[in-house]
């Protein structure tokens, strides 16, 4: 039977027991002092098993056992969580390095970690349908368990994100295709599209300018496929609100001839110039005042121009 692990016997330890005091065999003064010895230190055993369990370097599989699943009345019911399982490489026993890791809920990443959380560039697989196949989800970099760097992202409902992370929402330059063929190609400021961009849709039609919240905000142009038309001017809250509506160069194979229905008579301005000047300078007054709070979440190279239309009027 294996005993106990015992740690090195460290030096015989003394401790002076009260002194006495006496005369020796020639009258001399003699002080006598006793020394006491003691005992071995033994090392508990856990600390044994613990070096044993700490990890570094390349090591096999790991298991986590699940916890155990309750009754409503707190019982017992024989039934566990499903665990987890990592295996890969560890240093202080933390996760660090390359390593493969099996998450509860059935995902599973495949990368590179650092202090225990993934770190570096890496894969993500989730599992879908009833036979829970996995199915690709992410692939880029990472930091601190979060969506981090240039990655790229396959999300559930069909869409497909290129670009930039940070903190596990896209934030900077990004390409999103949507599932029903339109695409957006342009700045990201917390998951939202926000700055400028291009979205180009499946019909066709196309809008290039600035955005905000998700949403059309500030100098844009849009190209109507359908009749040819192009939109130039100012939008708020995704509307065009000030602008010019002019028929764009044509193009038989694209544009489709809009039907007439009525004949109307030409109708002209007075002063179209002041009126479109007017409409904008309305617009943008607007504008201003909900730049102050913009102006502090917006990077500088994502704000809003608000001379870009002076050459139309």
């Amino acid at each position: 039977m294996a005993s106990s692990p015992v740690s090195p016997v460290s030096p015989t330890c003394t401790s002076p027991s009260p002194s006495f005091k006496g005369h020796g065999e020639l009258g001399e003064d003699v002080t006598e002092r006793r020394i006491v010895t003691r005992a071995p230190r033994v090392e508990p055993l856990w600390h044994h098993h613990d070096r044993k369990a700490m990890k570094s370097g390349q090591r096999g599989t790991i298991y986590w056992v699940g916890k155990q699943i309750l009754a409503e009345d707190g019982s017992r019911t024989g039934k566990v969580e499903k665990g987890a399982s990592y295996q890969g490489e560890w240093d202080g026993n933390q996760k660090n390095g390359y390593g493969v890791q099996v998450f509860p809920n059935g995902q599973k990443y495949e990368g590179q970690w650092a202090n225990g959380m993934r770190n570096g560039e890496g894969t993500l697989w989730v599992p879908f349908g009833k036979a829970k196949k996995l199915r690709k989800l992410y692939v880029g970099g990472w930091k601190d368990d979060k969506r981090h760097g240039r990655g790229t992202c396959f999300f559930s409902d069909g869409h497909f994100f290129q670009g930039d992370w940070t903190q596990g929402k896209m934030h900077g330059e990004g390409l999103l295709r949507y599932s029903n063929g339109d695409l957006y190609i342009g700045g990201w400021c917390d998951g939202l599209r926000s700055g400028e961009g291009t979205l180009t849709k499946a019909n066709g039609d196309c809008y290039e300018g600035f955005w905000y919240n998700d949403l059309r905000e500030g100098s844009g142009s849009y190209f109507y496929a359908e009749s040819g038309k192009v939109f130039v001017g100012e939008w708020a809250s995704d509307l065009p609100k000030a602008g010019v509506y002019t028929q764009a160069n044509s193009n038989p194979e694209q544009a489709t001839p809009v039907p007439q229905t009525t004949v109307l008579p030409p109708v002209m301005l007075a002063f179209p110039n002041e009126v479109l000047e007017g409409a904008l300078a309305a617009v943008r007054e607007v504008q201003k005042i909900g730049t102050s709070f913009r102006e502090c979440e917006t990077p500088p190279e994502m704000s809003m121009q608000t001379d870009s239309l002076e050459g139309v009027v």
